[in-house]
């Protein structure tokens, strides 16, 4: 991991992970100014910060089966974890056998052109090669492009523009070529 306070993508992406492979139900860890807290239930109330919070220790949960995160010392602004989250998208359909879903390599906005108003990078059934970019991601005012990492035809957009997108999140359908 990076130095305490520094976090990266890359270091919220293993703490995931990590809690995805371990017992735990739930985990908060700070970074320097920066507090991360996860949880497999979508009830978990979501903590604005204010001064005086102090890093939050694990505990045994109710159930005793994992340790579960204590509360915090200081009062904080809280609000339900459902709230902040948008409905999910239906799952797209199968792409076909020589198709490549194109996902999102990073969490932010996903659009499918350089700038409000400017026509797309790419539109639905044009000629692709591996390095084309067909969007960009934002992120903290960073932009990241997104390729459609083959040759093909890109056949469809799963992601809507201007749309809040996950890591991993199906973006794009790019055909390969057929071959003779």
């Amino acid at each position: 991991m990076s130095t305490p306070s520094t976090p990266s993508w890359q270091d919220v992406l293993d703490l995931v992970t990590r809690l995805d492979d371990a017992a735990y139900d739930s985990a908060a860890v700070e970074f320097g100014d920066v507090s991360v807290r996860l949880s497999r239930s979508a009830d978990l109330p979501v903590t604005s910060p204010t001064a005086g919070t102090t890093p939050q220790s694990l505990a045994p949960s109710p159930n005793g089966n994992a340790p579960a995160t204590a509360p915090a010392a200081a009062p904080a602004v809280t609000e339900p974890a459902a709230a902040k989250l948008a409905p999910s998208a239906p799952a797209p359909a199968e792409p076909a056998s020589n198709s490549t879903v194109v996902t999102a390599p990073i969490i932010g906005v996903f659009y499918r052109s350089p700038s409000p108003g400017a026509p797309p990078f790419v539109e639905p059934g044009a000629a692709v090669e591996a390095d084309t970019t067909i969007g960009i991601i934002e992120v903290m005012k960073l932009m990241n492009p997104v390729t459609a990492g083959t040759s093909g035809t890109l056949t469809e957009f799963l992601a809507a523009d201007n749309a809040q997108v996950e890591f991993g999140q199906p973006l794009a359908v790019v055909a390969g070529e057929e071959s003779p």
